[in-house]
């Protein structure tokens, strides 16, 4: 379940659309298991500081496809090594999303 700080950038349709394509990559595959992926994971966690970086936020590199129990796993590995945080500051400069979870520029 997504965060309170995270869920218009869940709703927009730029993250559906990276999504989809990172699943089609994946081929619907979890990258870790060979089973059905459901889930796609952001390697390097959103927090309210980098929600606005799309270099995070929609790059395909920064994501992977999971089934849901290595989903799962993963957050709880990511919890127990201190999860790693994401240096460069704030946000993208001149985005942000909308209250419908569109990314527009500022």
């Amino acid at each position: 379940m997504s965060r309170e700080f995270s869920k218009s950038f869940y709703n927009s349709k730029e993250w559906q659309k990276v999504r989809t394509f990172v699943l089609m990559r994946d081929r619907y595959k979890c990258v870790l298991c060979g089973r059905p992926a459901e889930e796609v994971h952001h390697k390097e966690h959103l927090q309210p500081g980098n929600i606005w970086d799309i270099k995070i936020t929609l790059n395909p590199d920064n994501l992977i496809s999971l089934c849901k129990e290595d989903h799962f796993k993963q957050h709880e590995k990511d919890k127990a090594e201190g999860h790693r945080k994401h240096k460069g500051g704030a946000c993208r400069e001149g985005y942000h999303f909308d209250e419908t979870g569109q990314l527009v520029p500022d």
